[in-house]
């Protein structure tokens, strides 16, 4: 025989009862941990994306910042190379942030990391830009 327990005027199995709110809890847990994901730019609940596109933490402002290091369209390397020394400046993150001289991201605040034409070129190919051959 199962014994039961009067809750709010119906009646529950007491051993259903506490299967129920270790599940609820678990739910909650999932649910708080997803949106604090999201804020945190991991992709999680909040509508943010993780870091492909950087909307979930973007926490340095663009104001005052060389947006023009932000390359768009169909970028050409070797014309951002001026001095023709054969390197430039990446972000890691940025892949499009891309400068002839030592600096930082307008986008994320890193230092742009200096690495070959060619290397630039695969780096921005192999995450889904557009580069002139």
């Amino acid at each position: 025989m199962i014994k039961t327990q009067n809750i709010n005027g119906s009646k529950m199995s007491t051993r259903i009862f506490p299967k129920v709110l270790l599940i609820l809890g678990i739910f909650a847990s999932l649910i708080l941990l997803n949106s604090c994901m999201g804020m945190m730019g991991m992709g999680g609940g909040c509508g943010m994306k993780g870091h492909g596109n950087h909307s979930g933490h973007n926490m340095q402002s663009t104001v005052g910042a060389d947006t023009t290091l932000i390359r768009k369209g169909i970028i050409e390397v070797e014309s951002i190379d001026v001095n023709k020394d054969g390197f430039v400046y990446q972000d890691q993150m940025d892949w499009n942030v891309i400068s002839d001289n030592p600096g930082k991201c307008p986008l994320c605040g890193m230092e742009l990391q200096k690495v070959g034409i060619e290397k630039a070129k695969e780096n921005l190919k192999k995450n889904g830009f557009n580069v002139k051959q």
